[in-house]
């Protein structure tokens, strides 16, 4: 719309020197007829007026006497009408006043209309030429405001002009949203229809939805960056003879603070090897390892025997052929508790 606003701007002049140009040309016709006038009464007939207008491509010539009404015309209805009394033709009596005026003027409400009005010069009076130039016509429609916007790209959208009144702005008509505008008198519409305007919207939303899921990606993209990775460590596969039930570790020992699993509870046959050892063995195990005092030996030697359970032998049923006494348990019960 600001476009076509201003071209209209740009364009109200153009016609401007066609029209002046027309109006120096009907100027010099006019001076023509005076003279003919001047030297010829019989000039003042309506057929004789009419032949003028025809051979000086005028539309209408009007004589009138110093009153101001019309004595003769090329148009014989015309004739006793006073023009200075209508109105829009008040000017016309400045020429009775000024006999070296000459008056151009042009219709309010039709530019290419050219009106030109002189004083006679042998009696009082004046003669009012009237034009309808085709030429000024061909310039008016170049620059009229409908040849202007015609051929603007509206992009799908309806422009044209509208009669003048009511206040600008935006408003909804037959499912459309429209504008109007005025400027310099002349006032334009422009509508587009609303599933065009959602259709715009909603790709604005699209575009801010998408600006937002990349920006989401980058902030959750550069918190990963800075987590630390966790080591997993890869036991690799067991080795031959080793059980496969045995249960993996959950977390190392050195971040668990404990000491490894395998050495809290050792293996059941390491236990029971253990178990099955000599006391022979068991001495020299004990002394490779550090001997407490002898006191303290000794004191826990005499808690472990008075704490030692009691061996209770189990009678067994003797049969009548065999008679003989249990064999008597001379192991020492200190060695018991050692295994």
């Amino acid at each position: 719309m600001d476009t076509a606003f201003t071209r209209i701007a740009a364009s109200q002049s153009a016609a401007d020197p066609v029209v002046a140009a027309e109006q120096a040309s009907l100027l010099s016709k006019a001076r023509a007829v005076t003279r003919f006038l001047e030297h010829d009464d019989t000039l003042l007939a309506t057929d004789a007026l009419a032949a003028l207008c025809s051979q000086l491509s005028i539309g209408q010539i009007d004589v009138a006497n110093a009153e101001g009404t019309l004595i003769a015309s090329s148009n014989a209805s015309s004739i006793g009408t006073a023009p200075g009394t209508q109105e829009g033709f008040e000017w016309v009596l400045d020429a009775l006043e000024d006999p070296t005026a000459e008056l151009l003027k042009t219709s309010e409400n039709d530019r290419s209309i050219l009106y030109c009005c002189l004083p006679r010069a042998d009696i009082e009076g004046f003669i009012l030429l009237t034009s309808d130039d085709t030429i000024v016509d061909d310039a008016l429609a170049l620059s009229s405001v409908d040849a202007l916007i015609a051929d603007l790209p509206y992009g799908g959208d309806l422009l044209f002009q509208a009669e003048p009144g009511g206040a600008d702005g935006f408003f909804s008509d037959s499912g459309s949203l429209c504008l109007r505008r005025t400027a310099d008198g002349v006032t334009l519409i422009a509508a587009r229809e609303n599933s065009v305007v959602y259709n715009a919207r909603n790709v604005a939303l699209v575009a801010v939805a998408a600006i937002l899921l990349c920006v989401m990606i980058c902030v959750v993209s550069a918190y990963l960056l800075h987590i630390e990775l966790i080591t997993v460590v890869d036991r690799g596969e067991p080795e031959a003879g080793q059980e496969e039930n045995e249960p993996e570790a959950e977390a190392l020992p050195e971040e668990s603070g404990l000491p490894p699993e395998d050495e809290l509870i050792p293996p059941p046959r390491a236990r029971r090897e253990k178990r099955r050892k000599r006391p022979e063995t068991f001495t020299e195990e004990l002394s490779g390892e550090e001997t407490l005092p002898e006191e303290e030996t000794l004191l826990e030697h005499e808690r472990a025997v008075e704490n030692a359970p009691r061996q209770i032998g189990r009678r067994r049923q003797k049969t009548k052929d065999k008679e003989a006494e249990e064999p008597v348990n001379d192991e020492d019960p200190f060695d018991k508790i050692v295994d």
